[in-house]
């Protein structure tokens, strides 16, 4: 198992996750960083550049595991959201 940081970016500021989460792999971190965002975008009291906006994942040594641009979720939650109707 694996401790995987959620770091939130949003233009220049950064909000770093002190505590991570422990997961088996990097599929099950992308699926926590994709609700994450899912959650902050259907959050109408934050106030945020959804287009300069990303959650950035690193592992317990630091490593960048990957980026997950919030824009990216919010135009899946759009098309699934069209699939449906």
């Amino acid at each position: 198992m694996t401790v995987y940081y959620f770091h939130f970016q949003s233009g220049r500021r950064l909000i770093l996750d002190p505590e991570g989460v422990e997961l088996p792999s990097p599929a099950d971190a992308l699926e926590v960083a994709a609700k994450l965002a899912a959650g902050l975008l259907d959050d109408r009291e934050v106030a945020c550049d959804w287009t300069h906006s990303a959650f950035r994942v690193e592992d317990q040594h630091q490593r960048r595991v990957f980026r997950l641009p919030i824009a990216s979720v919010r135009a899946r939650d759009n098309r699934s959201r069209a699939l449906l109707n």
